[in-house]
């Protein structure tokens, strides 16, 4: 019952907030506007939906959890408020990459030192197993941030990073539950509630953005969820229906590989240019379905059914071992790419075809002038001598 009213809390008062931030930020002139080439949408959208999705979350943790539930309870909830107003200035007056990446890197340390939520056993991935201090810290820095900067990225159309924190946030709450974990459990539901009452207003047609305040957020707590879940499976076996849950860090993979695969390759292909990693471009997944003529819901539901297929595989292959199922989720996840990659070269050069064949005409009509006036030079090159000869007698 008390989950019931979790979830229901945050969402209900998500949901009130909403159109209240929608319309003092029409007021305030605090909206997203179309500005740069790489944007996809045309026309004005507030931005500041985190405000609303943290006000949610807030509200129901504070209400649900007591301190004991979750020892470093005050050091998340601190880091990840510090991400939250520190995307809220970003999307209110502008911030750079490199401040934005500071501020993730000293959260990301507080949680792992301070807190103690970091990653401490690999479970046999790449032969290792329980980690040493020192690259225990380093790894989980390194986790949080790379998962806070692919949420930030993967932001780019109506409803993919609500709908994405949501599976992911949804997944742990029962996974906990199931393992009796009550306090994180609660945590994750109040940010599922919070997102299902943001996703009303973001779905398509979105009338409100999150901006980076709810991303950073978003991907700060799914990247300690992550960690604790890893964490926790290798205390105690985590069941979920009939299976076992025996690779906790392929499940993790499944949850978050379209946002952690996205920001791979883009970060790959940039430092590949001789560009910058953070560099902003139209070459993220969303936009490369958006390019093949997608709208946003059909590209939205296409990412979102691709993580939920990933888990869904995850969950039946726990037992083939976590090197054997990451090495699966990777090979899968580059086929598909491989396969997506070779389709919109195909569209590219039908169209390429088709604009050269509609533009042939002209060519043909072109050269069809040329060999007039050609005939027409040598026509009076050999009548003018004749007219001459016959003008002179």
């Amino acid at each position: 019952m008390l989950i019931f009213f979790a979830i229901a809390s945050s969402f209900l008062l998500t949901a009130l907030i909403v159109p209240v931030v929608i319309r003092v930020a029409i007021r305030r002139r605090l909206f997203d506007a179309p500005t740069e080439t790489r944007k996809v949408h045309k026309r004005i959208i507030p931005n500041l939906g985190g405000i609303a999705i943290f006000a949610g979350f807030m509200f129901s943790q504070q209400l649900f959890i007591r301190s004991e539930m979750i020892p470093a309870l005050n050091q998340l909830l601190m880091c990840g408020s510090i991400l939250f107003m520190l995307g809220l200035k970003d999307d209110i007056i502008g911030l750079s990459p490199y401040k934005k990446f500071v501020a993730q890197f000293v959260a990301a340390l507080i949680v792992a030192m301070i807190g103690n939520i970091r990653i401490m056993d690999l479970g046999g991935v790449l032969g290792m197993y329980e980690l040493s201090y020192p690259f225990s810290i380093s790894l989980t820095v390194f986790a949080i941030v790379g998962v806070v900067n692919a949420f930030n990225l993967i932001d780019g159309i109506d409803g993919l990073a609500g709908l994405l924190g949501l599976i992911v946030s949804l997944t742990y709450a029962c996974l906990f539950l199931s393992a009796g974990d009550t306090g994180w459990s609660f945590l994750c539901f109040s940010l599922a509630g919070a997102l299902g009452g943001f996703l009303i207003y973001n779905i398509t047609p979105a009338k409100i953005f999150m901006g980076d305040s709810g991303a950073l957020m978003i991907g700060f707590f799914s990247a300690v969820t992550s960690i604790h879940f890893i964490n926790l499976s290798s205390q105690k076996l985590i069941h979920i229906g009939q299976f076992d849950i025996t690779s906790a860090i392929g499940l993790v993979m499944a949850l978050l590989i379209i946002p952690l695969f996205d920001t791979l390759r883009v970060f790959t292909l940039r430092i590949l240019g001789n560009r910058s990693p953070f560099e902003a471009d139209r070459n993220h997944l969303h936009h490369r379905l958006l390019s093949v003529g997608l709208s946003h819901f059909q590209a939205t539901l296409i990412l979102t059914s691709l993580t939920l297929v990933f888990v869904g595989l995850a969950y039946l292959f726990q037992d083939i071992g976590s090197n054997e199922l990451i090495a699966t989720l990777a090979i899968i996840i580059l086929s598909l790419n491989t396969g997506f990659t070779l389709y919109t070269k195909t569209l590219e050069d039908r169209r390429t075809e088709k604009l050269i064949n509609n533009m042939q005409p002209s060519f043909v009509d072109q050269d069809k002038l040329k060999i007039v006036k050609h005939l027409e030079i040598e026509e009076k090159k050999v009548l003018r001598p004749v007219f001459e000869k016959i003008s002179q007698n």
